[in-house]
């Protein structure tokens, strides 16, 4: 895995090695948005707020975005993660979304007419470039590997330069065994010519599915992974195991 180090490294050209008086140049634009098949709810609460918080579950599509609509390309040198808070959590059910082709039940007309809208606004979830290890300590960054640890992308490489006049979207997916709340925040060291800036974002994520499986001759239900019930990425090659599937 040595070819992965520079995840890890800072030896590239920085941010923060720019002169601070340079101006942020026009036309350039770093956003980050996600999707997720699955979420946990809280109830609104004085600690959640007056509105229901949906918390993605692990696996989850987290898309980077790289516009460079001036005349100037953006380089994406660094991407990385800490963990903010761990705490614990009791949802009061999941959401799931329909899937084209698949059953499903309605009980009542309002249910029928927010699946039809579910379906028509489907978006499938997208393999990543690379996979975000919240367990980790300090939280790993790394290429998407598969079941033999081939990267899934293999034209996914550090640094990343988006020319000018274009757009790139990055796919990361998020992982957690924590089945409480895991705030979590995304760093991304990028230039833009002569300008450079680290970009963060506050996110969120749970490995809390509420759901058991239940076997023929056992006695008690073992836990779901979000993997089961919904195609979120699964990872293949842990980052310290010899390839077998985690949740």
């Amino acid at each position: 895995m040595k070819s992965l180090n520079w995840w890890r490294r800072r030896d590239r050209k920085r941010a923060d090695e720019v002169p601070e008086h340079v101006p942020p140049p026009k036309n350039f634009e770093v956003r980050v948005s996600g999707l997720s098949h699955v979420h946990a709810i809280l109830d609104p609460s004085t600690t959640i707020g007056p509105e229901p918080l949906n918390i993605p579950l692990t696996g989850y599509n987290v898309y980077v975005d790289l516009v460079a609509s001036g005349d100037q390309d953006v380089v994406l040198h660094r991407l990385y993660a800490e963990v903010i808070r761990r705490r614990p959590m009791k949802p009061s059910g999941v959401s799931i979304a329909p899937r084209p082709g698949q059953q499903g039940i309605s009980y009542s007309e309002e249910q029928s007419e927010a699946r039809r809208r579910a379906l028509e606004n489907y978006q499938p979830m997208r393999v990543p470039d690379a996979e975000v290890f919240l367990d980790e300590t300090p939280p790993l960054v790394r290429p998407a590997l598969d079941e033999k640890g081939i990267p899934v992308a293999p034209d996914f490489r550090l640094p990343l330069r988006t020319a000018a006049g274009s757009g790139l979207r990055i796919v990361l997916a998020p992982h957690t065994e924590d089945r409480g709340r895991v705030d979590w925040r995304l760093f991304a060291d990028v230039t833009c010519g002569d300008y450079g800036a680290t970009k963060r974002w506050d996110l969120m994520v749970t490995a809390a599915t509420t759901m058991r499986t239940f076997h023929p001759g056992r006695t008690e239900p073992e836990f779901t992974p979000v993997h089961v019930i919904a195609p979120h990425w699964r990872v293949a090659w842990p980052p310290t195991g010899s390839g077998s599937g985690s949740g």
